[in-house]
């Protein structure tokens, strides 16, 4: 993260009235967290129904960084830009193909996303999105070059699936990223359906 990003205003249950990076951490409204638990609850889901909040925290752990208040890991670079990257995924997903209800375990139903594609649809979650991109991603190049020389890799990747509107200065999916994630996303709905898809929306 070497230039303050500017992030799209998204969907989301907007839970915080003011989010800003400090020297001592992120201010969430009147309460401090470190970057360090900013990034986990990030990568735990804890901004996974307010993704607006989400990309805003986002925007100030990268900010921490560049006026030098905080200095990520390559692990923490990987888990903040997985998560941006599966974010900006959901978003566009939205924007396009609009949500559905989904049964849940609990009996009831909740909001999905839905992933329209060349073989067909699913509902997609964030949790899910970083999983598919950790495992795709991440755990393949840490396999073929290892820890300390994959995981920056990976992160350089994620960077790559992204761009920066030139009309609004936000960022959003390249067209590399939303190629290869729909690659991703049409080849796991191929199998599906060569194994029979089931009934319900699948999670993905």
């Amino acid at each position: 993260m070497s230039n303050v990003l500017s992030f799209p205003e998204k969907s989301g249950n907007p839970g915080f009235t003011s989010i800003e990076s400090t020297p001592d951490g992120i201010r969430l409204d009147n309460r401090l967290v470190g970057y360090t638990t900013a990034i986990r609850q990030l990568d735990t889901g804890r901004f996974d129904t307010s993704l607006g909040d989400g990309l805003r925290l986002a925007a100030e752990i990268q900010l921490g960084e560049t006026r030098g208040w905080f200095s990520p890991t390559d692990e923490q670079m990987a888990l903040t830009w997985r998560w941006i990257v599966s974010c900006l995924f959901i978003c566009e997903q939205q924007r396009a193909n609009g949500t559905v209800e989904v049964a849940n375990e609990d009996g009831g139903t909740d909001r999905a996303v839905i992933y329209a594609g060349e073989q067909g649809g699913l509902s997609v979650y964030p949790a899910t999105e970083r999983f598919s991109l950790a495992s795709h991603i991440e755990a393949l190049a840490i396999e073929k070059y290892g820890v300390e020389t994959g995981l920056p890799l990976a992160v350089k990747m994620y960077q790559g699936m992204t761009e920066v509107d030139p009309c609004s200065g936000a960022l959003r999916l390249s067209q590399m990223g939303r190629e290869g994630l729909a690659m991703l996303h049409d080849g796991f709905i191929e199998m599906l359906n060569t194994e029979g898809m089931p009934a319900a929306p699948i999670a993905h």
